[in-house]
């Protein structure tokens, strides 16, 4: 393998995306005189195509940013009084690898817990080598996310698996309901197919969140939330669905079970009753469960936002169920994915 001196230094050479984005986005870098002097997105990128946020747009300026963190520090004073020295390379290694011999001669390998997550993502600095260090050194493990272990397990327990459609597949999706995630600055692919349906189906947007950002400004419709409230929402949604006659039942028999429990369970949660805890209006309850019922293909993209309360949880194994209550998950572009 070539040293990074004998690398080219002039041209313009393909690249990945490094940071914490599951499109991990084609990228262009232009290099002059050895330093990045230019970031664009590929446009032969046969996914991204050619599309990155701004961030990585100028991410030339953040690397050769003369604030950026160049060397080790180390704490001098008191914790959190911010007072740090220069040190080398070799003093923070044998720093480090020595508190870390203590404390397994001390205590075990098992009082080092390795704690990280996604930033500067990528294969390899994601999940890589780091993985294969902590388990060989025998310290504690933990699993590595801080965002969506909640409605990890809610979306594996309504769908057996982390199951979703194909994204390109939502260029015929005719209903985009995005639930809990600004995805134009987090998703932005999924906002690109979403807009050329809109501009070649005619499908309409619809956003569910608790503030209007970027997303919901973009949406044909906006819907605000009290926080924490999702999960009432979409048991609302199903009393209207089942009430109205706009399920699936032959797709709920084949594919599905605990419906008739489900259809039991949603009748206390009546319009009334959700828009008082949801914040809501009725008639905008009504709204959203007859152009969800009514609509097909349609597709629900489940945001990381209303995972992070104490009921996450449940209200991605609650909203998970949705596409199967009406059978979106035989129609091509219909259906669900969780972030």
């Amino acid at each position: 393998m070539p040293s990074y001196e004998d690398l080219p230094r002039d041209g313009t050479f393909h690249a990945v995306c490094p940071l914490d984005c599951p499109d991990q986005c084609g990228l262009l870098i232009h290099k002059q005189d050895g330093k990045i002097i230019k970031v664009e997105g590929d446009p032969e990128h046969p996914v991204t195509k050619g599309h990155i946020c701004n961030k990585v747009r100028n991410l030339a300026e953040r690397i050769h940013d003369e604030k950026r963190l160049q060397y080790p520090l180390k704490r001098i004073g008191a914790k959190g009084e911010g007072s740090f020295a220069r040190i080398s390379w070799d003093e923070a290694l044998s720093t480090i690898s020595d508190r870390w011999k203590e404390l397994i001669q001390t205590d075990g390998p098992e009082s080092i817990l390795p704690y990280s997550f996604y930033g500067n993502m990528g294969r390899l600095a994601a999940e890589g080598m780091d993985r294969r260090f902590w388990n060989r050194l025998g310290a504690s493990r933990l699993d590595r996310t801080i965002c969506n272990s909640a409605g990890a397990v809610g979306y594996k327990y309504t769908m057996g698996g982390s199951f979703g459609i194909d994204p390109e597949d939502t260029i015929h999706t005719k209903l985009f309901i995005f639930w809990g995630i600004n995805a134009v600055s987090t998703n932005m692919h999924q906002v690109a197919l979403a807009q050329k349906a809109r501009r070649e189906n005619g499908a309409k947007i619809v956003v569910i969140d608790i503030h209007k950002n970027q997303t919901g400004r973009l949406a044909d419709w906006f819907i605000p939330i009290l926080p924490g409230t999702d999960s009432a929402l979409v048991l609302g949604l199903m009393h209207i669905l089942f009430d109205e006659n706009m399920v699936d039942e032959d797709f709920m028999k084949k594919y599905t079970v605990g419906h008739e429990e489900l259809r039991e369970h949603v009748k206390q949660y009546d319009p009334m009753a959700v828009s008082e805890i949801t914040g809501v209006p009725v008639d905008d309850i009504y709204r959203l469960a007859r152009m969800y019922g009514t609509t097909s293909p349609s597709f629900i993209r489940i945001g990381n936002g209303p995972q992070h309360h104490d009921n996450g949880g449940m209200f991605v194994r609650t909203v998970s169920c949705l596409p199967a209550l009406t059978g979106q998950w035989l129609v091509k572009g219909g259906g669900a994915i969780k972030g």
